[in-house]
């Protein structure tokens, strides 16, 4: 799988923008939304659109096949096939600051794009996380609150396993004493460290 960085993601949305006959907004999720949204240093090779807010979707469509071929970076645009966000995310969500004519991206505010990684928790979504962190420091307080207020209750799978990943989260954002207590709190396994 070939992943493309901030840069060439910016590149190729500005590409879609050229070739968009009419206005359209887009809300972002995954690792596109973590890299172009909060320049989280992580690359991916797809953007993952989760609702085209405004305009075609198959006008948006068309506009990446041909960006594509204008910029030769093979980026694969789509919907999102699994996206489990925050109960109210939609109203938190963010525009993304870039100069461009037509396109207007949207993304998640940063604690429910961090807790809908979280959620799927593979080792390339902790990175992300990492990177959101680093470039936008995140509240252990807000994270954690609107884990256990808007998303450990309604996620779906097994709720053991999301307590888990968010564990893994707390321990590699703030630590593995602040992992310890999470765990305990919730009857989890205490991750043993350092």
């Amino acid at each position: 799988m070939t992943g493309f960085n901030r840069a060439q993601l910016v590149t190729f949305v500005r590409a879609i923008d050229r070739h968009l006959a009419a206005r359209a907004t887009v809300l972002l999720v995954g690792g596109a939304a973590a890299a172009i949204g909060y320049d989280s240093g992580t690359m991916t090779a797809d953007i993952d659109i989760l609702n085209v807010v405004a305009g075609s979707p198959r006008a948006i469509l068309a506009a990446s096949e041909r960006a594509r071929v204008e910029t030769g970076l093979g980026v694969s645009v789509g919907g999102s096939p699994v996206t489990e966000l925050p109960y109210d995310y939609e109203d938190r969500i963010k525009p993304v600051r870039l100069r461009l004519s037509k396109l207007t991206l949207l993304v998640p505010d940063k604690y429910d794009l961090v807790l809908s990684k979280t959620l799927r928790g593979y080792p390339h979504d902790i990175d992300a996380i990492e990177g959101v962190h680093r470039q936008h420091r995140l509240s252990r307080k807000v994270l954690i609150g609107r884990f256990e207020a808007e998303l450990v209750n309604v996620a779906t799978g097994d709720p053991r396993r999301t307590r888990l990943n968010m564990a893994m989260v707390v321990a590699r954002l703030y630590g593995v004493e602040q992992a310890r207590k999470l765990a305990e709190l919730w009857g989890l396994p205490v991750p043993k460290g350092r």
